[in-house]
């Protein structure tokens, strides 16, 4: 008779499997309150509420009380617990840096988030936050501490020999997020100065009074670019949802030796610029710097680069990425930005033997370019292309005259009504039947980008069956439930070519037998 099994029996491979079933979903807890979505970062402003309370241990997490089990579950979970490490730019941070290295466990980092807040910047603090204790003493007397805390962390240097420490000890780190820090605390403040007017800019930024993203943003930069350039971390994703344009500026100073050292080390960048003003003229003066970087940075797997959504970028493609072509190129993504249409053609055929993902987003293409050129190109050059996600692309002339000339910002919640099935375009409205993918030949669900409408095998059929000229590209507008039907259009016609590619192969294959010949070329 067989001995009862228990869990002890299964294999460590086979209880961290288990554990992350156990895991999936869940909110990252950051030890002091904050959450961070699995899903994304949004704006890129991680919002916190509870900065002031003091560092909480214990059963915070069911990974935490997993690890409680036993020795061996210890083992099995520890490397997950510390996985990923939050680095605010606080001396309470920094500290608590100096817990996970003395307690060694820096080698089980696989990603980092530092996590910064705006600089106060310029003299005229004492005054403001004056005006501020007279109604809130606590809140200011909270600003107060962060002032001093931020003065004694820059001039003695503490965070950039702290952030080299760390990167220096994470020995496995894959991935570094730049994300910036605000809780209501900022957030009053922010309010308290644009509604007393509490600066002395009077045209000179240098001593102006203001709580600055940019001065924040652009040191953070610098001490991540330097650290990594000690370290010996390679292969590392860097994201950063929400750079100051002005903040990169100072990258004009930078040695090219140092884009030669740092940029072949990244396999993944993705960054949105953040600006509330148009940036085209900041990033054209840093378009040498695009190519210099850009030429050294070989080994791009992933690439996102993202402008302000209300003022799309106003510049030629080839101004940031200079005609460069990465051969290890597989997922792609722009968003806002005004295009010609023969740019955009170009760079994707750079690419269409590798690219396998393309996002993009609120693209604008200029007169003398069409949306059916690009979506032929997708179609038919395409080679490996088994994602696509097109959201709120346009043309120019027409956000110009209806987002800009207006001043407002239009929002449609509700699609323009599809053609019926008798038209020449063809709905793709959601159905409950599983998506199908043109990566395959049977019936392996995938789905669109959006993620919110898939679209059924029948729908599949009768969009691959459209031509180019009967997509309603009308070269003015693009309607909203256009993109969900071009994207499925994409998609349908790159799986056609496949099938009939395949089917080819195997007539070939069965010619060249029958006439004797063991290769299959029927020579």
């Amino acid at each position: 008779m067989a001995l009862p099994r228990h869990i002890h029996d299964l294999a460590d491979e086979l209880l961290s499997e288990i554990l992350s079933f156990l895991l999936e979903s869940r909110p990252e807890i950051e030890p002091r309150g904050l959450t961070i979505a699995s899903s994304g970062y949004g704006n890129g402003i991680v919002y916190d509420g509870i900065d002031h309370q003091p560092i909480r241990h214990g059963e915070a997490s069911d990974l935490d009380r997993f690890r409680l089990v036993c020795t061996r579950f210890m083992r099995i979970g520890t490397p997950r617990k510390f996985a990923h490490f939050n680095l605010r730019f606080s001396e309470d941070g920094f500290r608590r840096l100096d817990e996970l290295l003395q307690m060694q466990l820096a080698c089980y980092v696989k990603s980092m988030t530092y996590l910064v807040r705006p600089f106060y910047q310029g003299n005229g603090w004492a005054p403001i936050l004056r005006t501020l204790g007279t109604e809130h003493p606590a809140l200011a007397q909270r600003h107060r501490d962060r002032l001093q805390e931020q003065l004694n962390l820059v001039s003695k240097g503490i965070d950039l020999s702290q952030i080299r420490r760390a990167i220096a000890s994470f020995y496995a780190l894959k991935e570094l997020k730049l994300l910036r820090l605000q809780d209501d605390a900022d957030e009053r403040l922010l309010d308290l100065i644009r509604d007393h007017h509490l600066t002395n800019l009077n045209g000179n930024r240098e001593n102006a009074t203001r709580f600055d993203w940019e001065s924040a943003c652009s040191r953070a930069v610098t001490n991540l670019g330097i650290s990594l350039l000690d370290s010996k971390c390679t292969s590392i994703r860097f994201k950063g949802p929400q750079i100051s344009p002005e903040a990169t500026l100072q990258l004009l100073q930078t040695p090219s030796t140092m884009f030669a050292a740092v940029a072949p080390r990244l396999t993944s960048l993705e960054i949105t610029f953040h600006s509330h003003t148009d940036i085209s003229s900041t990033m054209s003066d840093l378009s040498e710097i695009f190519r210099k970087f850009f030429t050294e940075a070989k080994n791009l797997v992933s690439i996102h680069l993202g402008f302000p959504s209300k003022i799309p970028l106003s510049l030629p493609l080839e101004s940031i990425f200079h005609a460069t072509r990465w051969k290890s190129l597989r997922s792609l993504s722009i968003a806002s930005w005004r295009l010609n249409a023969e740019d955009l053609i170009s760079l994707l055929r750079r690419h269409h033997h590798q690219l396998q993902d393309l996002r993009l987003t609120s693209i604008y293409l200029r007169p003398g370019g069409s949306w059916s050129s690009v979506l032929q190109v997708l179609a038919n050059e395409m080679d490996h292309l088994g994602r696509l996600g097109l959201r709120e692309i346009d043309y120019a002339a027409y956000f110009d005259a209806a987002f800009i000339s207006a001043g407002v910002e239009i929002y449609d919640p509700i699609p323009i009504a599809l053609p019926s099935p008798s038209s020449s375009a063809v709905s793709v409205a959601a159905d409950p039947s599983p998506p199908y993918s043109p990566d395959s030949l049977s019936n392996m669900p995938v789905q669109n980008l959006h993620d919110q409408n898939p679209f059924n095998r029948g729908m599949f059929e009768k969009v691959r069956g459209l031509s180019v000229d009967e997509l309603g590209d009308d070269g003015i507008h693009v309607r909203r439930d256009q993109e969900q039907l071009w994207e499925a259009w994409v998609l349908a016609s790159r799986w056609e070519r496949k099938r009939e590619q395949r089917s080819r192969d195997q007539n070939g294959y069965r010619h060249g037998f029958r006439n004797g010949n063991g290769n299959g070329n029927g020579n």
